[in-house]
């Protein structure tokens, strides 16, 4: 059953990533009545629900997706989960007239929980609503903002679903820029993964079942290609997500 219940939330958000709110609905719909019928009240366990809500907001169905939103507030303030407080502000903002302090009291939510794909959600969200709002370079700061994070997470689909916003914002447009990771082979990220946890070579070729030669192989790709010099301290660096952006043009 577990297995089914992810199942049907991955494709509710997959269609919902998609921009088929419709669609997303018929499988978030029968996965919310599920867990509902259950008696599940932790909405941190298959984060589906905000989902569900967007999509109504999406497929026009507003009155419904406030009545949802109703319910999953009190479970976020039951519950105090940081990413239920955070997504329950970010949906507010998507159904409110006056939707700034809603969504500003979602980013300050996940200044507390290190969620960044759900912050950027929330700066799309908070750049879509702005630039309908005509405060256009408000809204291509946020959307810029979220722009960055989708690029380092290789999140194509809503990469293309925020540049498309800031077209409609007046940006003509810039340069796609993907981490500079995106330069290494599955091995050779292993290999520095490791090693930025602090890994002697020997110990990475154990852990890896490699040879030591071929781990310093593989190193001597990565810091040719990253454009790192000190081992331990730049390894470090990569890990945490600060290695040196690459730009790319945009599809």
């Amino acid at each position: 059953m577990i297995v089914g219940v992810y199942t049907t939330r991955i494709l509710g958000l997959l269609e919902l990533t998609l921009g088929n709110p419709g669609e997303a609905l018929k499988h978030l719909e029968r996965l919310d009545f599920a867990l509902d019928r259950e008696g599940v009240g932790e909405p941190s366990l298959f984060m589906a629900t905000p989902d569900l809500i967007e999509a109504r907001v999406q497929s026009g169905q507003r009155t419904e997706a406030m009545e949802r939103l109703v319910a999953f507030e009190k479970q976020a303030e039951r519950t105090r989960r940081t990413w239920a407080l955070a997504a329950a502000a970010r949906c507010r903002g998507l159904l409110e007239p006056d939707f700034d302090r809603a969504f500003e009291a979602a980013l300050g939510w996940h200044e507390q929980t290190p969620t960044p794909f759900e912050r950027a959600r929330t700066e799309l969200c908070f750049g879509e609503r702005l630039r309908r709002s005509k405060r256009r370079s408000e809204a291509r700061e946020r959307l810029n903002s979220a722009l960055d994070v989708f690029e380092q997470l290789d999140a194509d689909a809503w990469v293309k679903r925020t540049l498309s916003e800031l077209r409609a914002a007046g940006e003509s447009g810039r340069p796609r820029v993907r981490p500079a990771t995106h330069r290494l082979t599955m091995q050779e990220l292993q290999v520095a993964l490791k090693v930025a946890e602090g890994a002697t070579n020997r110990e990475v070729a154990a852990a890896l079942v490699l040879s030591p030669k071929t781990v310093e192989a593989h190193l001597s790709h990565v810091y040719s290609k990253l454009d790192l010099r000190a081992r331990t301290e730049r390894a470090r660096l990569f890990a945490r997500g600060a290695a040196p952006p690459v730009a790319a043009r945009s599809d």
